[in-house]
């Protein structure tokens, strides 16, 4: 059975932490490793992660504005891996992802200039998996960015 998961997140507060992230984070993204397509990204996961044969739908990312324009595809159940045409939308994502953090869990990226992998596991949106993947050794083979949101 295909699930998909809506996030949906409130102005204000949000908006200004994308927007603060954006500042401070764009020169460093510039030396991150990019990909061409969502299926370029998909592939060199792939040969580092087990995704599922039949993973679940992908989530469908809700902004202030509606829809945000993302290519993403799931790996496991709580691992999504996203592709962006625009900056700005990967920021949105990042900010709306990471803001699913709790008191009870993290949320786990790996991040280049275009694309992350995130998993959020341990937040309530990841449903049933509690168990992070070691997203930060497929950080260091990709030579990208891990980061963990609390």
């Amino acid at each position: 059975m295909n699930h998909h998961h809506r996030i949906v997140v409130a102005a204000g507060s949000l908006a200004l932490l994308a927007s603060a992230a954006c500042s401070a984070e764009e020169q460093s993204l510039d030396a991150l490793p990019s990909y061409n397509s969502l299926d370029d990204v998909r592939q060199a996961v792939s040969d580092h992660l087990e995704c599922q044969d039949d993973p679940p739908s992908p989530t469908d990312v809700m902004g202030d504005h509606g829809q945000i324009p993302t290519e993403s595809l799931k790996c496991t159940l709580s691992v999504e891996i996203f592709h962006f045409e625009s900056p700005d939308a990967r920021n949105e994502t990042y900010a709306l992802l990471a803001s699913t953090a709790d008191d009870d869990g993290s949320v786990y990226f790996v991040e280049g200039r275009n694309w992350f992998v995130v998993d959020y596991a341990e937040a309530a949106v990841g449903g049933a998996d509690s168990r992070p993947t070691d997203l930060a050794a497929l950080a260091e083979a990709l030579g990208a960015r891990y980061s963990e949101v609390k």
